[in-house]
């Protein structure tokens, strides 16, 4: 110890006193097979920077911040170690136990990404996260000093997000480790993703009729919903496009909004009309548009210099459209089909928090956006009136390359290869809903050249353009949320080559080039705009509704093919595989399956939808500590009458639970008080001839046995009913799941709870966050997919919803709810 302090105080020397640490970072290694007290390292005047876990033939690592008047207590609490206590125990057991080997911390200590430490002589750009709690000034400031005198580059603006501020400069890692004696000592350091022109070129469809479908477009009325598209811009005088066109903008200082590559273009025709331009194209019909566009530019047309990162950009793309003059549109939904793309030696994501999906998932939650000329703050406890629906792409499978698609068996298949290429960066944010593509388009050409082709993926199936999370860690949260209409692939009769077409692509508004002004789209960012589409339609359908629930709906009314399902169930019905294999093989490559706008926007007679609206308090303050708050208690107004005369007859009851988490951004692990999540929501529904009150306990239970370490909750009487299970479904902030039963068992449980789970804003303590209020949506469906039984009417009927000849209409925001405390 005293070793790192005199080398840390010799390289201070040669530095401006302004410019020094008052501290400095240590490398703490356990002993294999052993984990490090990390609770411990994290008070005592020690801050806990970053932790990597051990991995196959390496222990765990931390890296730990000693300011200068802590270094003598702490080596002699690490001395006294030898010495017993009054019990005979160690002395200071929790603080230095299971630690093997402590040394001064080096720039490759506070690398987190999984890719080995770059060569110590390439000169590229890193990203540096910054603790407070590791100095008293501004630590990007600085590192500005310090980048200046070593005529390093650094980025223009930093983001400041939780409790971290991130910036980014380039140099060498040789060069980079003078930051280490500074008071721009980083806490973390990562691969910054920096904005690039991303995007190919599509082949152009010709087609006609765009004057004559102008003239019958019903343009959105002013204040009506908006799909406002994160991209390349917009061609604002589109025929189809200019009437709905509420603004346009752009982030680019050297560029306007206008679309210079044809992509944000592409999105906006789909955004509009969906997958079916071409139907509207040959109806004679008005059409009658219900939801409107907005355009910000985040991608240029050449690099920009000085370079910006993903985060800074989507942030402050957000928030220059919702600070733009004129009336604000009843709501907005953003769709971003824009991914970090992957590489040879980077496979989309792992999972863990960037600076992007850290970015967005504050951003959803209704973090405050405040830009600066030098930076960009998220601060401030985030604010459920400004919530935020965003949709992301998964990101696309690029090259289709044939060996890659052959199985053992030798035959061929895009899954192959599309279970192994992972969701791309920021699809894994919590908060976003992430659209993935199927596809059901399956003609093919009649030209003579594609003679002997045939569709690559079958009618139903995964489009072969869309990255999974199949290959992810399971702890991860469950991606795609959904899939849309991404387009297919063609293959020759000898399965040598594919082909792109026209007529497996979704025909889309173009960028005038040659008098064209239709083409084509595919792939996941078809899908995503696709998605933005039905959210923007349910926003219209129901005004009141909020952004977590328009995320829920869409997986809600979402359903799977019988090919995404093939081979999941037996004849019986019975599951062949266990609910880990299912989620694995159907929910992280389909998510839920492909939303429809008619299941979006209404009920059918036998299968009818109660949407939920509710808040609860996750936390409050105990004489002590931190617990649990509140509970919701939800009584389901079936017909219990209607159900019992049902019988044996199967019944589906079908939930969802869709709410926004603040992030925690740091990668000092993932348990306790480094916890991603401020909250967790579950829920739980009441067994057949369980009593209320005995489920109220069970409740409160599982709800005090879940925290963010290795626990073990026990099972929910009806879990077994349950097609996902509660294991795999409580990933995320967004959780579903399929109850299948009799309708005699389903009329006798009766009651969901809602109720809390760990998170940081429990474990830290946090003055600011216990007792405030979380939004949550729940929807609950129940069908009866083999009988016609009418369960709409008699549920209508208790809810003194009007019933129409046709019954069409969703109940909407209905709750019959009981708000409970947590009792243990």
């Amino acid at each position: 110890m005293s070793d790192a302090q005199a080398s840390v105080a010799s390289e201070r020397q040669a530095l401006p006193s302004e410019d020094r640490s008052q501290g400095f970072a240590i490398h703490v290694q356990a002993d294999a097979g052993l984990e490090l007290k990390l609770e411990s390292l994290n008070n005592s005047g020690l801050s806990l920077l970053a932790v990597r876990p051990p991995g196959q033939g390496s222990p765990q690592e931390a890296v730990v911040w000693v300011p200068d008047g802590s270094v003598q207590k702490l080596a002699k609490k690490i001395n006294d170690f030898t010495l017993d206590t009054p019990h005979g125990n160690p002395r200071n057991a929790q603080l230095v136990a299971n630690m093997k080997h402590i040394e001064r911390a080096v720039l490759a200590n506070l690398w987190m990404e999984a890719d080995p430490f770059p060569d110590p002589d390439e000169y590229r750009w890193w990203e540096l996260w910054f603790d407070p709690r590791t100095a008293h000034g501004d630590q990007v400031q600085t590192l500005r000093h310090v980048a200046e005198a070593h005529s390093w580059v650094m980025a223009p603006r930093s983001v400041n997000i939780g409790d971290f501020r991130v910036a980014q400069v380039a140099a060498t890692a040789r060069d980079l480790a003078a930051v280490m004696a500074t008071g721009a000592c980083p806490a973390e350091i990562r691969q910054p993703s920096f904005v690039e022109a991303l995007l190919g070129d599509q082949r152009e469809l010709q087609h006609g009729f765009v004057a004559d479908l102008a003239e019958r477009l019903r343009h959105p009325q002013p204040g009506a919903p908006t799909v406002c598209l994160l991209d390349t811009g917009i061609h604002q005088e589109h025929p189809l496009l200019r009437g709905a066109l509420v603004n346009a903008h752009s982030e680019m200082a050297s560029e306007g909004p206008e679309d210079r590559r044809g992509h944000g273009t592409w999105m906006a025709g789909v955004s509009l009309f969906g997958n079916g331009l071409g139907n509207a194209l040959e109806s004679r019909e008005p059409i009658v548009l219900v939801h409107g566009l907005e355009s910000v530019k985040i991608l240029s047309l050449s690099p920009v210099d000085p370079p910006r990162v993903f985060g800074e950009v989507t942030a402050t793309a957000m928030s220059r459209v919702e600070t733009s003059s004129g009336p604000p549109p009843l709501a907005r939904v953003f769709a971003m089909a824009v991914t970090v793309p992957s590489t040879a030696r980077h496979n989309g994501t792992d999972g863990r928090a960037t600076l992007w999906s850290t970015t967005i998932d504050a951003l959803a939650v209704g973090t405050d956006v405040e830009a600066r000329a030098d930076g960009v703050d998220l601060v401030g406890a985030p604010d459920p009136q400004t919530a935020r629906l965003i949709i992301v792409s998964a990101g696309n499978v690029v090259d289709h390359p044939i060996p890659a698609m052959r199985g053992i068996d030798g035959t061929l298949s895009h899954l192959a290869l599309c279970d192994t290429l992972r969701i791309e960066d920021p699809a894994h944010a919590w908060n976003v809903l992430t659209v993935g593509a199927s596809t059901h388009l399956v003609d093919v050409p009649k030209h003579r050249d594609f003679a002997g082709y045939r569709p690559l993926a079958t009618a139903g199936e995964l489009s072969p353009f869309s990255r999974t999370s199949v290959a992810m860690p399971e702890a991860t949260a469950i991606k795609p949320d959904i899939v849309l209409e991404g387009g297919n692939l063609l293959v020759d009769a000898q399965e040598t080559h594919t082909a792109l077409h026209d007529l497996v692509s979704v025909m889309t508004t173009g960028r005038p080039i040659a008098d064209r002004v239709l083409t084509s789209i595919n792939a996941t960012s078809a899908a995503t705009a696709q998605a933005a589409r039905l959210a923007a339609l349910a926003f219209a359908a129901y005004p009141q509704a909020r952004p977590e629930t328009v995320r829920g709906l869409l997986v809600h009314e979402a359903q799977w093919t019988e090919n995404m399902t093939e081979g999941v169930y037996a004849r019986t019905m019975r599951r062949k595989m266990t609910s880990g294999e299912f989620a694995r093989k159907v929910l992280r490559r389909y998510g839920w399956g492909m939303p429809t706008e008619e299941r979006v926007l209404s009920s059918a007679a036998n299968a009818v939808t109660m949407m939920i609206q509710g808040t609860l308090v996750p936390f409050i303050r105990g004489k002590t500590s931190i617990r649990l708050g509140e509970l919701n208690l939800h009584q389901l107004p079936w017909p219990r009458e209607q159900l019992l005369e049902l019988g044996t007859a199967p019944v589906q009851l079908r939930v969802t639970l869709s709410y926004f988490i603040e992030p925690n951004p740091g990668r000092k692990g993932v348990l306790g008080t480094h916890t991603y999540a401020s909250h967790r929501l579950r829920f739980a529904l009441k067994a057949p001839h369980q009593s209320l009150a005995h489920f109220e306990n069970r409740v409160a239970i599982a709800a005090e046995a879940e925290n963010d370490g290795i626990t073990t909750v026990a099972a929910f009487e009806s879990d077994k009913n349950w097609v996902v299970g509660s294991d795999n479904r409580n990933r995320g902030s967004l959780h579903a799941d399929i109850w299948h039963g009799t309708a005699t068992e389903l009329a006798d449980c009766g009651a969901l709870a809602v109720y809390p789970a760990g998170g940081w804003w429990k474990y830290n303590n946090r003055a600011d966050r216990v007792g405030t209020p979380v939004n949550y949506a729940l929807l609950v469906s129940l069908a009866t997919p083999e009988v016609t039984a009418d369960l709409y009417t008699p549920t209508a009927v208790m809810l003194n919803v009007p019933i129409t000849i046709e019954p069409s209409a969703r109940s909407n925001g209905v709750s019959i709810a009981s708000q409970l405390p947590l009792e243990w």
